[in-house]
């Protein structure tokens, strides 16, 4: 029995020895699609959100408190500089006026008989200035009471628009307080943004924007970067800036929300790369897939990030120029992995 197992076992291994071992598998090439490294000196754009403004707007006011007597111009009413947009009653500015005068034809009788007294020795110096001084005090109180006269009537300080009416007759309308919102068209349009801190110091005076209303089907608009603050907003950490709109905005309204694409100065030289060509990202590090001009093979490589701006990223890392950056198909491959480029 043992005789047999044994001459059993050598027949198997003899015939197991006879049979063809299978070839090892190549692994075949991952196929990516892959572009030439880009360099560019284009800025990262700044993104913000503002409101449209006519450059001069302002709320006007009577100078004295009164009874309103008129106010013929109604919200969106086109007005020329000089025409009177509101008025107070003038009972009692108009007799306010006439008592400044009287005071003041007064005090020039008195100082004209001291002055003849004086002449003939019978007043005193002391007398003579008193009655200059009362003089001077009447003449500046008619230039008070005129002057109250004249702003108790408001006029239009230059062709424009008004924007809201804010009293109406009859009503006590208090000194200083807005009767009407008032823009000028002379001045042209701004918008007003707020940047936050990181982005305002790429900015500068001259920069060119495009403009576009929020929710609106308009044409976007250019406009320049016209001021920027010199104070940041304590509760938004914000910085304002003023655009300056080349051309008037078709149907625009002050008040009105806008998007705003404002584009720094040109900077230095750097790689711009697709964001699907980046993975395993982490804070601003990631990596990506290099292909060498005359090489079938792919390279990690890790990379730092300067910035974003939609599916295009900014690199602080360098990257050889000859190369070319894995677009797809990155998520497949290792350091070293064969790859087929594939033909666009």
């Amino acid at each position: 029995m043992n005789v047999l197992a044994v001459v059993s076992v050598l027949g198997f291994l003899s015939a197991c020895s006879k049979q063809e071992v299978p070839a090892l598998s190549v692994a075949r090439p991952v196929v990516v699609r892959a572009e030439k490294v880009v360099y560019s000196t284009e800025a990262i754009p700044v993104y913000a959100t503002g409101v449209l403004s006519r450059k001069t707007e302002a709320n006007l006011s009577f100078k004295v408190g009164g009874i309103v007597d008129e106010i013929p111009v109604r919200v969106g009413d086109r007005v020329k500089q000089g025409e009177v947009l509101a008025r107070l009653r003038l009972t009692e500015i108009d007799a306010r006026v006439s008592q400044a005068r009287s005071g003041l034809e007064k005090a020039q009788r008195d100082l004209a008989r001291v002055e003849k007294l004086r002449a003939d020795s019978v007043a005193t110096l002391e007398n003579l200035q008193d009655a200059k001084t009362a003089a001077d005090e009447a003449a500046a109180n008619v230039q008070i009471a005129e002057f109250n006269r004249n702003h108790a009537v408001i006029v239009a300080p230059a062709d424009g628009r008004i924007l809201r009416r804010l009293a109406e007759p009859d009503e006590m309308a208090e000194a200083g307080h807005p009767v009407l919102a008032f823009a000028s068209d002379g001045d042209g349009w701004i918008v007003r943004v707020g940047v936050a801190e990181r982005d305002v110091v790429r900015l500068h005076s001259g920069d060119t924007a495009e403009v576009k209303p929020d929710g609106v089907e308009a044409a976007s608009l250019r406009a320049r970067v016209a001021q920027i603050s010199e104070a940041t907003e304590p509760a938004t950490r914000t910085t304002e800036l003023e655009l300056a709109l080349e051309t008037a905005p078709e149907g625009g309204r002050s008040g009105f929300v806008v998007r705003a694409v404002i584009t720094p100065q040109p900077v230095e030289e750097r790689p711009v790369v697709a964001a699907s060509a980046l993975i395993e990202g982490v804070g601003s590090k990631a990596y990506l897939f290099l292909v060498g001009p005359n090489s079938s093979t792919a390279k990690r490589v890790q990379v730092e990030m300067a910035g974003i701006d939609g599916d295009r990223v900014f690199l602080k890392t360098s990257l050889p120029r000859e190369s070319r950056v894995v677009m797809s198909g990155a998520e497949y491959l290792q350091d070293g992995a064969a790859v087929e480029v594939a033909k666009n």
